[in-house]
């Protein structure tokens, strides 16, 4: 019970503090961390020792990863390999720097365990803040998924060689690690042959029970037993976790999946960031506030320029491998695990220990803050004077001609919006230029034929490239709602008079979005209830012009249209007594040889025939003239009660396949 009680009270402080933050707009993170902070054993010790929440803080790690892993697929992991490559050099290059510095200070092996620790990142933080800022889809928020969970497997093969730094290590390491990526190449081909033949099956029959408790269960059991699987092997359960997610991803269950997980990832996450904030000392950070507060700053500035390094060699330009660095700047979670490894091989003393702690979890509360103000700090570095191989990435060439269209869509971004607006203008001949970040993207849709250009369209430089000042219209497709605002301001200051049309995500967007300079604003959410809406009152018969007008009324009001909006003209017509039906004109029947004039079917039978359906062809609106044949199928608009009475007076039938026998 006593838990329950301590569970109970953390809750009721981070809703207070969350609250609080909330208001004087501090990120969520750093709430989470001061409730933790507050809960702690260094204050109200309502929570005596961080290894009480240890498994809840696990369980959110898991779930996060988990459904990161549903996000993804196998074509999307390789979509993404040129970040996972510059994962791969960021870490090996953090390490040789870091421990080149910390030779000025400490022997070899120990300079290296902080080049361990400083190479990775939160990814449960990174992760985090790229949700809450809404930069999960952009290009550098993809980087940095990419790279945080390169810096997770590099986090396995960083603990085995702890071992050799203390020197205190028998020839079995060499065999260890050949025996690891032995395991690791085991374990993707088991995941991808039950991603493509296994579980997909498995789902299947467990859904046609119908039995949601079922199917929950079900995936919570793949997750554990994938991720227990991947432990046992000796690879990190956070790793299993994501595997996991992969597996189920490339199913058709993978959206049920992520709908009913995401209150338990948003619930134990947040017990994870509660754990950390209980590892903050206040008494002894505040005694080396000073000195903290450099290495971090310090450590801060060495990640954020050895991931620009690596990302621009990938190709990348400047804005977004800055966005990126900042995102992974911070010393991460899973450092802590090769701190405790680093204790028990005497690689740091108690008060080096309490020294990484305090400065790794400076870095961490630092993130939120860096993430929050990212936008204003990028575009300000990328207005300074630089070769523009640096600003646009190695992708760039200087050769790239200057497009002298004139009347033309620019179109940026090429996902699937962006690609469809290309195929219209291509099909009714509109000359567009695209201009997209992705280099790969970019050279096959070349080798295409297309006309794409790469580069970041937040530069004015390329706007003027792809000739900006003659197009008629511009389409900004990206998911980079920085970059977003920045395109429409350069936009609309070069070509006063262009048509700016934007997809957003959310109808919150809009209003800033429009006073920025955009002419349409397109969210998502905002097209998808419209959609929903036009179905609606389809279905109950209403005429589709008024339905029409009634969305161009939505869409040119927003959604205070749709709050307010009015049908009271529907209001008393009686829907669930009007009916449309299919009714066949059966041998015999009195109307056969006669025209509707004659029949009269509006005055005397109270219906009308709104079409008529001959063989293979249709008669629409058919006149007075129009005469009856046997076998036609009438499409009548008439109440219940009239149809019924007419089918049986004027031997009709209602099943419109055949006459009764």
């Amino acid at each position: 019970m006593d838990s329950f009680v301590n569970i109970l009270i953390i809750f009721a402080i981070s809703v207070v503090v969350i609250y609080i933050c909330n208001k004087i707009n501090i990120p969520t993170i750093v709430g989470l961390f001061l409730t933790g902070l507050i809960a702690g054993p260094y204050c109200l010790q309502i929570i005596k020792t961080p290894d009480e929440v240890e498994l809840l803080a696990k369980i959110g790690v898991i779930t996060l990863l988990f459904t990161i892993g549903l996000e993804l697929s196998f074509a999307e992991i390789a979509s993404l390999r040129r970040a996972i490559f510059a994962g791969f050099l960021q870490v090996v290059f953090t390490i040789v720097v870091v421990s080149l510095c910390m030779t000025l200070w400490f022997n070899v092996p120990k300079s290296f365990f902080f080049g361990f620790i400083v190479a990775l990142s939160s990814t449960a933080i990174v992760l985090k803040m790229l949700q809450e800022f809404s930069l999960s889809d952009s290009p550098s928020g993809r980087i940095s998924l990419a790279i945080s969970l390169v810096q997770d497997i590099a986090t396995v093969v960083l603990m085995l060689l702890i071992p050799l730094l203390a020197n205190k290590s028998d020839n079995s390491v060499s065999y260890t690690l050949a025996l690891l990526l032995a395991k690791s190449v085991v374990v993707i081909i088991v995941v991808f042959i039950a991603a493509k033949y296994i579980i997909p099956r498995f789902l299947y029959e467990i859904t046609r029970t119908r039995n949601r408790e079922l199917f929950i269960i079900s995936v919570v059991t793949l997750c554990l037993g994938v991720t227990l699987a991947t432990h046992a092997i000796g690879l990190s359960i956070e790793l299993g976790a994501f595997l996991a997610g992969i597996i189920i991803s490339e199913s058709e269950y993978s959206g049920q999946t992520i709908s009913s997980f995401i209150p338990f990832r948003d619930l134990f996450t947040s017990f994870f960031f509660i754990s950390i904030g209980m590892l903050l000392n206040p008494f002894l950070i505040l005694p080396n506030a000073a000195y903290i507060t450099g290495l971090s700053l310090g450590i801060i500035i060495i990640k954020f320029l050895i991931v620009i390094v690596a990302i621009l060699l990938i190709g990348y330009p400047l804005k977004t491998a800055a966005l990126s660095g900042l995102s992974l700047a911070q010393i991460g979670e899973f450092s802590f695990i090769l701190v405790q490894i680093g204790m028990v091989y005497s690689l740091l003393t108690q008060g080096e220990y309490q020294m990484v702690l305090s400065v790794s979890m400076a870095t961490m509360v630092l993130s939120p803050f860096l993430m929050k103000y990212s936008q204003v700090f990028v575009d300000g570095i990328t207005r300074l004077p630089m070769p523009k191989i640096i600003l646009y990435g190695f992708a760039h060439t200087e050769t790239q001609k200057v497009y002298d269209l004139v009347d033309h869509i620019v179109i940026i971004g090429y996902g699937i919006n962006g690609r469809n607006v290309a195929i219209a203008a291509k099909s009714i001949h509109i000359p567009y230029v695209i201009v997209e970040m992705n280099p790969e993207t970019v050279k096959k849709e070349k080798k295409e034929g297309e006309n794409i250009i790469y580069g970041d369209a937040s530069q004015e430089d390329l706007l003027m490239q792809v000739n900006i000042s003659s197009a008629r219209v511009l389409v900004i497709a990206i998911a980079d709602r920085g970059a977003i605002k920045r395109i429409i301001v350069l936009a609309r200051r070069i070509n006063p008079h262009i048509h700016i049309i934007v997809r957003a995500r959310f109808v919150g967007d809009m209003k800033e979005l429009f006073e920025l300079g955009a002419n349409e604003v397109i969210p998502e959410e905002y097209e998808t209830s419209i959609e929903i809406f036009a179905r609606v009152l389809q279905y109950y018969r209403v005429p589709r012009s008024d339905i029409e007008a009634m969305i161009e009324s939505i869409r040119a009001q927003g959604y205070a249209m749709l709050r307010n909006l009015h049908v009271d003209v529907y209001r008393d017509l009686p829907i669930a007594e009007i009916d449309m039906q299919a009714i066949r004109v059966c041998p015999g029947s009195p109307v056969v040889g006669k025209t509707i004039g004659q029949m009269q079917f509006r005055k005397v039978h109270k219906f009308s025939v709104v079409a008529i359906k001959r063989g293979n062809s249709i008669i629409t609106n058919p006149g007075a003239d129009d005469s009856i044949q046997s076998d036609d199928i009438l499409y009548v608009v008439g109440s219940r009660e009239a149809l019924a009475k007419a089918v049986r007076e004027l031997k009709l039938s209602d099943n419109a396949n055949s006459c009764p026998a």
